[in-house]
């Protein structure tokens, strides 16, 4: 095997290993945002478990807190452990369908020395980034909403045309880096806005907005992903696409391409990186006193519901009272067309 075969598949070799310390960073920036998010992982009754199977009822923190630190004795079988587990803990609740847990489990495969499990972690961070930035474009809602949000809450009196340039602005910077991290001669590029964007991303809301310090740790690990997983990345495309097996291209293919199926409503919200674009579902529950609330768990678990429709109506079922309804808006261009963007459902309903 070459010296840059040796390089890319045991980093153990190496003086400096990065992947083995990144490996620690995303098990600690892990285990951050479980701490965070603490109340999420114990078996609760408000707000409701929403099981995805009929499962026990067991809190899950303590158990994904020690499977992270046997990633740093022996990162195999923690990985495994963590990634058991914390599938364990979605099946019995799917409030805890959260990109951040999901990706920071990638980015852990993607620190052992596999080229397949890099080549899935590579594929999804260039995705995530991709699509993170597309969906912004793509949504009207994304300019008048949180663009314009984030920019008045620094300059009360910025015009709306400064706003959305600035909302254009992050969203290309974000589709800027998933290219530069595609070329070879490119990705120191894709390394430095790796930490600008997401170095940014917690200054902004850590010290600047003072919210969602859910995803604080994962941006973190987001941020020095580029150097670790983009800047160590020595082959091109091709070259990486020839070295795979048949099985790992169509996992990197699946990672890249699946994302598109959210437009039709075929694949979950977190699952295609839809972040922080007002492209996702939103839901109300309008009380029978006639109070409009909206649908929002950030207060107890500092997580939302994920936005996926069969999980607000589940949250609606086993929270609403008779003479309640739900009302659930989807801004995706499919559901408008077919007419079903809006759909109000009452509590009796689902009785």
């Amino acid at each position: 095997m070459s010296a840059a075969g040796r390089s890319e598949l045991d980093p153990l070799t190496e003086a400096w290993d990065p992947f083995l310390a990144f490996r620690w960073f995303v098990a600690f920036t892990q285990a951050a945002t479980i701490w965070f998010t603490w109340p999420l992982w114990n078996a609760r009754l408000s707000p409701p478990l929403l099981p995805m199977v009929d499962v026990p009822h067991i809190d899950f923190g303590f158990l994904l807190l020690g499977s992270l630190l046997v990633v740093l004795v022996h990162g195999r079988i923690g990985i495994v452990a963590h990634t058991v587990l914390l599938g364990g803990a979605m099946l019995s609740d799917q409030m805890r369908l959260q990109p951040e847990f999901i990706s920071q489990a990638i980015l852990l495969w993607g620190t052992l020395p596999s080229r397949p499990a890099r080549a899935v972690c590579r594929a999804h961070l260039i995705a995530l980034w991709f699509f993170a930035g597309f969906n912004k474009l793509l949504s009207p809602l994304y300019f008048s909403g949180d663009a314009r949000w984030l920019v008045v809450s620094f300059y009360p009196e910025a015009s709306e045309a400064l706003s959305s340039g600035i909302g254009v602005a992050i969203a290309l910077a974000e589709i800027g880096l998933a290219v530069c991290a595609f070329g070879r001669r490119t990705r120191p590029i894709a390394v430095g806005l790796a930490y600008a964007i997401h170095l940014g991303i917690v200054v902004t809301l850590a010290f600047g907005l003072h919210w969602d310090a859910a995803v604080w740790p994962w941006n973190l690990a987001l941020a020095v992903a580029g150097y670790a997983m983009i800047g160590s990345w020595k082959e091109s495309v091709g070259e990486q696409w020839r070295q795979l097996t048949v099985a790992a291209r169509g996992a990197v293919a699946l990672i890249l391409l699946l994302p598109f199926g959210y437009f039709a409503g075929l694949v979950d919200t977190y699952l295609c990186h839809i972040l922080y674009s007002n492209h996702a579902p939103l839901a109300w529950i309008r009380t029978a006193d006639g109070r409009r609330e909206l649908v929002d768990t950030r207060p107890q678990l500092r997580v939302p519901v994920p936005q996926i429709e069969r999980l607000y109506t589940a949250y609606f079922a086993a929270t609403g009272q008779p003479g309640d309804e739900l009302e659930i808006v989807d801004p995706r261009l499919w559901y408008r067309w077919r007419g079903t963007n809006r759909r109000v459902i009452s509590f009796d309903e689902l009785r």
